[in-house]
């Protein structure tokens, strides 16, 4: 992935692999996460592209519906960022607001990932009063995804419109599982545009 992000010209790359709670491939725990770190820190210390560039250390952290994370606060105070994400309880209907409130005001959070958790021809996504979430946001300093990967592009352009309204952070992401998805960040990059 580090290559890749080189080969495109970027300045650092987040890995962000799935913390402990959810039960996809590719979790980890605490232990694990301390491991990648000191494995990253070699890396960064072996990068001699002639550039500025860094990997950063950091974790895609599962929220509940309380927006409470499922590592310890210890492990991700070491973390460059942390991208706190809902991963259960997609297919509600009715209004989120509160969920994301207590997501924002997590303290281990830099960023809201994939904030509806919408995917294309499979799930709407959550509904919330968005000018109060992007407010919310704005007020702690914390940044909203935009995830450019293709059957999410999530936040739509008229959310990261309102987001910008607000005065919300915007962080652009790919959701990339691979270096050739890395990509996608054209996806990200297109939505703020479109919404600029």
């Amino acid at each position: 992935m580090a290559a890749a992000a080189l080969e495109r010209h970027y300045e650092y790359i987040a890995i962000t692999d799935h913390a402990k709670g959810l039960k996809i491939a590719g979790r980890i725990d605490e232990e694990q996460l301390a491991r990648q770190g000191m494995e990253i820190e070699n890396l960064n210390a072996t990068i001699t592209s002639g550039k500025r560039f860094r990997v950063l250390c950091s974790i895609e952290l599962n929220l509940n519906s309380n927006g409470e994370g499922d590592m310890s606060a210890e492990s991700l105070a070491r973390l460059d960022i942390v991208l706190g994400c809902f991963h259960s309880s997609l297919r509600k209907s009715e209004d989120q607001t509160g969920r994301y409130l207590s997501a924002l005001r997590n303290p281990t959070i830099q960023i809201l990932g994939h904030p509806r958790g919408r995917i294309y021809n499979f799930r709407m996504g959550l509904s919330a009063d968005w000018p109060r979430v992007f407010d919310e946001a704005a007020k702690l300093d914390k940044a909203v995804e935009i995830d450019g990967y293709p059957n999410r592009q999530d936040l739509s352009p008229d959310l990261v419109r309102q987001a910008a309204k607000e005065g919300c952070r915007i962080s652009l992401g790919t959701d990339s599982h691979g270096p050739s998805q890395l990509r996608f960040m054209e996806f990200s990059a297109g939505s703020a545009l479109l919404a600029a």
